[in-house]
């Protein structure tokens, strides 16, 4: 049910994992995540489903080497039955025709925006490019979206990042912006469109241990209500999140 079909190794970071789930496969739209645990061993851990192919009953995400996966990559190979998968959760990005979109995203932390950037450009976008903490470690991320997008720009560090927002919406009309990486970056970049008024989507990467509203851990404040990431987001309208209560709350989870 939840065997995996196949594994493009990137690095020794990086890998794209294709699972087989017909039912994830068929009912998984933009934005949506699932939460996988691996094993017995492994804690239950959101990924998003960066791309599905229906009439084959697969779906894709990307892992990277980080502490909860470390020795997990190289460990998994085709034919392994991953007991437990559940999905697809969360809300879908509203796909259409903007005008000229902008999105950026942080390091492995870009992950969330490739499908966003995929169908954005499918539905007659231009898709404008940042790829913010851009290193070796995570520069095969970039052919994920190269197909799909009009314009790359690469920075090193998060106030390159910001210089070449603003660069970007100085020259550019942009009718959308849509971004994810670090909580700190996200509340710069969502106050630099806000001063151009250009509207703003964010995609939270938030701590999580269930995925359906149990935990409370990914809450957030948006527009002064009480919303949890995992059912009512991962995308929210960044103009409206209370970015410091949520700096504040992640510091408990570090």
């Amino acid at each position: 049910m939840n065997r995996i079909k196949n594994i493009i190794r990137h690095s020794e970071f990086t890998a794209e994992v294709v699972i087989e789930n017909f039912s994830i496969a068929r009912s998984a739209r933009v934005g949506h995540f699932v939460m996988i645990r691996f094993n017995q061993d492994c804690p239950r851990i959101p990924f998003t489903i960066v791309d599905a192919a229906p009439d084959e009953g697969t779906f894709t995400i990307i892992m990277h080497k980080g502490a909860r996966l470390a020795g997990l990559i190289s460990s998994l190979r085709e034919g392994y039955e991953i007991g437990d998968v559940l999905g697809p959760l969360g809300q879908a990005f509203e796909v259409k025709n903007y005008g000229t979109v902008l999105c950026s995203g942080d390091g492995v932390g870009f992950v969330p925006i490739i499908p966003v950037i995929k169908a954005l450009k499918k539905a007659g976008n231009r898709v404008i490019t940042i790829l913010s903490e851009f290193t070796s470690e995570t520069s095969c991320l970039r052919a994920n979206v190269e197909p799909y997008s009009d314009e790359i720009l690469q920075s090193s560090d998060e106030n390159a990042t910001i210089e070449l927002m603003n660069e970007a919406i100085e020259r550019e009309s942009v009718n959308l912006a849509v971004i994810t990486g670090p909580t700190h970056m996200m509340k710069q970049m969502a106050l630099c469109t806000k001063a151009k008024e250009i509207p703003t989507k964010c995609i939270l990467n938030m701590v999580m241990l269930d995925g359906v509203g149990l935990c409370g851990i990914c809450r957030v404040m948006v527009d002064g209500k009480r919303m949890l990431t995992c059912i009512d987001g991962p995308v929210f309208d960044a103009h409206l999140v209370d970015f410091d209560q949520l700096l504040n709350r992640q510091r408990h989870f570090v």
